[in-house]
């Protein structure tokens, strides 16, 4: 099963996940890291609106390639 990395991006920075998650399919990445978005939206619920926008879930496959960008302003608002 392929290993999926959920790094966390700040507004500042990049918060590597270096443990990663085993996921099946295309389908479990996105759900995945619509779920760590949401997590992290709940923690952070009185940022301004506009530093959400700079914030994302940015999901890496095993050789460092960027196959999927979460930005938590998405989130945010279909949470709504």
């Amino acid at each position: 099963m392929p290993r999926y990395y959920f790094h966390v991006q700040d507004g500042t920075g990049l918060d590597k996940d270096h443990i990663g998650t085993d996921l099946r399919d295309p389908d479990e990445v996105h759900i995945e890291a619509l779920k760590v978005a949401r997590e992290l939206c709940a923690l952070w619920d009185d940022l301004p609106p506009g530093d959400l926008d700079k914030m994302a879930i940015e999901v890496v496959d095993a050789s460092g390639e960027t196959i999927l960008v979460v930005p938590f302003s998405e989130v945010a608002e279909a949470g709504s």
